[in-house]
């Protein structure tokens, strides 16, 4: 179901969907729930993949309800020559058709020693993305994280070692940044936008299995759902229980932050369940680093394991941070500046 082409007076061209399309109904009733109102600026980030020009296609076809000024931004992650060139130059005439904005920012640089690709790129991606939506004064920034991602990456931190708040995966608010389909699957983002007539194209480093990632999409999801159907509809759906569950208890009841640091006191930690002491350290380890990448179960069991050590016992962790114990505690930090990327 969709309108005559040329009858959308908002983006003239754009065949909107139907407003009893159950895609759109579906979205409209997802967007409910994110702090978006009518009036505000929401940048959207296109890849030029099916999944983002679908959540573009949603955002347009429920306009005006709610009523949002609309951008684009594109992140050129200089890692595949000819082929990101192309994918910038697609977004950028998109945009161009449909009568918005777009901004764009190559990344530079490589990875730090011990940082991933992946990881190296992920947060060039995000911090590029946010300075796009600061420097435009944009209210929001939206991501097109399906629940296809959401499941995938429960699984990945399954097999990391995660507690109950790891679960929660991606979560739908994070800061200014919103992820208004994650309760769309990829093939009905891909159908929105071919609904909507816009087109997409492919980033063939989602076929390279040399990434984790792309071997879990492409060989044990599929697996996963012709055994167990609807295995990745529910695993979304648990991420979504453990976001809803709360953050737990909050580090600094039993640690104190000071100049970049965090220092447990030893005796607070042995008054607890060795499952809450866990999910302290793994709070702690996120509020100091700005994020758990790379932390798994075995790192946080060795931090508590730091109880019972001698002072001067160290524990190496990802990205240049260590726990340390000292004379009535454990101290998290960072062993150098140079190397810390939180």
């Amino acid at each position: 179901m969709v309108r005559a082409n040329g009858s959308y007076p908002l983006c003239p061209g754009f065949k909107s969907l139907h407003r009893h399309h159950p895609l759109l109904k579906r979205f409209r009733r997802d967007l409910k729930e994110l702090p978006l109102a009518g009036g505000q600026r929401l940048l959207l980030a296109v890849s030029g993949g099916g999944d983002s020009v679908g959540m573009l296609a949603l955002f347009l076809s429920a306009r005006p309800r709610p009523d949002l000024a609309l951008g684009l931004a594109h992140v050129h992650h200089n890692l595949r020559a000819e082929e990101a060139d192309r994918d910038q130059e697609f977004v950028r005439r998109l945009a161009e058709t449909l009568g918005l904005s777009c901004a764009s920012v190559t990344l530079r640089g490589k990875p730090a020693p011990a940082q991933s690709w992946e990881e190296w790129a992920r947060e060039g991606r995000y911090a590029a993305l946010e300075s796009m939506r600061e420097r435009g004064r944009w209210d929001w920034l939206a991501t097109a994280h399906t629940g296809d991602d959401q499941a995938e990456t429960v699984l990945l931190r399954i097999h990391r070692g995660t507690g109950l708040q790891g679960l929660a995966a991606i979560r739908p608010v994070v800061g200014r940044v919103l992820r208004p389909v994650l309760k769309f699957s990829g093939p009905e983002l891909r159908e929105a936008a071919a609904a909507c007539g816009l087109s997409y194209i492919e980033d063939s480093s989602n076929r390279d299995r040399r990434f984790l990632r792309n071997r879990l999409r492409l060989d044990v999801m599929p697996v996963l759902e012709a055994s167990m159907p609807g295995f990745t509809r529910r695993l979304s759906a648990l991420a979504r229980l453990a976001a809803e569950a709360g953050p737990g208890s909050n580090p600094l009841e039993f640690a104190d932050l000071s100049a970049g640091t965090l220092y447990y006191r030893c005796d607070a930690l042995a008054a607890l369940p060795r499952g809450e002491g866990l999910e302290a350290l793994r709070q702690g380890l996120a509020l100091v680093r700005g994020h758990l990448r790379s932390i798994g179960e075995r790192h946080l069991r060795a931090l508590w394991a730091l109880r019972e050590a001698r002072p001067g016992a160290t524990v190496a962790l990802p990205g240049g941070w260590a726990g340390v114990r000292e004379e009535a505690g454990i101290r998290l930090r960072a062993l150098s500046a140079g190397r810390t990327r939180s």
